[in-house]
């Protein structure tokens, strides 16, 4: 299965020779059969420019990304589940070339998921990952590094993958020194499954008090390891200052969590529109102003700092100012830092980032 950062343009083509014209369809579904009509179905058809330019081509991106709708994330407790339906999709391809009047389907129809991510321009066109080397979805940026994370929260990564009968996927909780483990297994494996896998299982076991090694392996039926990632995770006590969750959506189209533990400052600014009043009698009750501000309403804006963190945090900023969809503590946010210098500890030494956010809504509700 073909993972599809559908942020990014997906091209199809269908270049056949003696073809006058192209048709694809496209069914895009999260349940147990594609869609032949309806909604969730797309046949698109275009004619060749010219003899000479026969091929033709289709941009399908923004035709996925209409069923993914990334809300919040769910918290979990100790051990995994599946993520909610909406957080992806699954899509289908069928390719046609046109003779006469007649379309000819070419090939088979390809299958692929496609989640919320973005590619970078130099990466190329069409640069989709396949599910055995993808590793994990969300946090894949930071895997094999530290990822330094507030005891009272419970964040966990993406990770998906296409399952035959017997695959095992296996979790490892391993303590910082390797003196102890915990390890769980998810047997029974079928399908396409897209898991939400606890960073740490700390708070309810204190041996993870100041963090854990997470390994997470999949096995097929005969027991060979197929894949596999790891991530550092130190759990950060703060003393002085209210730590703030911050949720996003990464380039790898799963949920990414940051945790801002420094000082926060926070703003309001209000609006309105001024009006200059009529007395109501020549008389006038100088109690009343002569202009007055009606439709008034405000919005807060926080700016949070994340503490002294590691240079590998350059690429969470970088996704973070990239997102399309930021929560702070759960509630829905717009960045206002618009760019932030990628620090390293070469030169900036000890490295703090300071992003600042807009709550996305206004202060008094006015939703009609």
């Amino acid at each position: 299965m073909k993972v599809v950062k559908v942020r990014s343009p997906f091209i199809i083509e269908v270049n056949e020779t003696g073809q006058i014209g192209s048709k694809i369809e496209l069914s895009i579904w999260n349940g147990s059969s594609y869609p032949t009509s309806g909604v969730g179905f797309y046949s698109l058809s275009k004619s060749i420019p010219s003899t000479t330019q026969i091929s033709t081509s289709y941009n399908i991106s923004n035709y996925v990304k209409e069923f993914i709708d990334n809300i919040k994330p769910t918290k979990i407790a100790s051990s995994p589940s599946y993520e909610d339906n909406n957080e992806w999709v699954k899509f289908q391809i069928k390719r046609y070339k046109l003779v006469g009047t007649t379309y000819t389907q070419i090939g088979t129809a390809t299958e692929y998921v496609g989640v919320n991510g973005f590619t970078i321009y130099t990466a190329g066109v069409n640069a989709i990952q396949d599910y055995f080397t993808t590793g994990f979805l969300s946090n894949k940026l930071i895997s094999k590094n530290l990822l330094k994370s507030s005891s009272s929260l419970k964040s966990y990564v993406n990770w998906i993958g296409e399952f035959e009968s017997a695959y095992r996927l296996e979790l490892i909780y391993v303590k910082l020194d390797n003196s102890y483990s915990i390890t769980q297994n998810i047997t029974s494996l079928t399908g396409i499954k897209n898991f939400k896998i606890p960073l740490t299982l700390y708070p309810t076991n204190t041996n993870f008090i100041l963090g854990n090694r997470l390994d997470v392996n999949l096995y097929d039926a005969s027991n060979t390891q197929i894949a596999s990632d790891s991530i550092y995770v130190y759990i950060n006590e703060e003393c002085k200052y209210t730590p703030v969750e911050c949720t996003f959506i990464n380039r790898y189209g799963g949920w990414e969590f940051l945790t801002f533990f420094k000082a926060q400052t926070n703003t309001i600014s209000t609006k309105g529109t001024d009006y200059k009043l009529m007395p109501s009698a020549i008389n006038y009750n100088t109690s009343k102003g002569q202009v007055k501000s009606f439709n008034i309403n405000g919005t807060q804006t926080i700016k949070l700092n994340t503490g002294f963190v590691d240079e590998n945090y350059s690429e969470l900023i970088t996704d973070l100012l990239l997102s399309e969809t930021v929560l702070l503590d759960g509630k829905p946010v717009m960045v206002k830092t618009q760019g932030s210098e990628l620090k390293t500890s070469l030169k900036d030494k000890m490295i703090n980032y300071e992003i600042e956010f807009e709550y996305a809504y206004n202060l008094i509700n006015d939703v009609v």
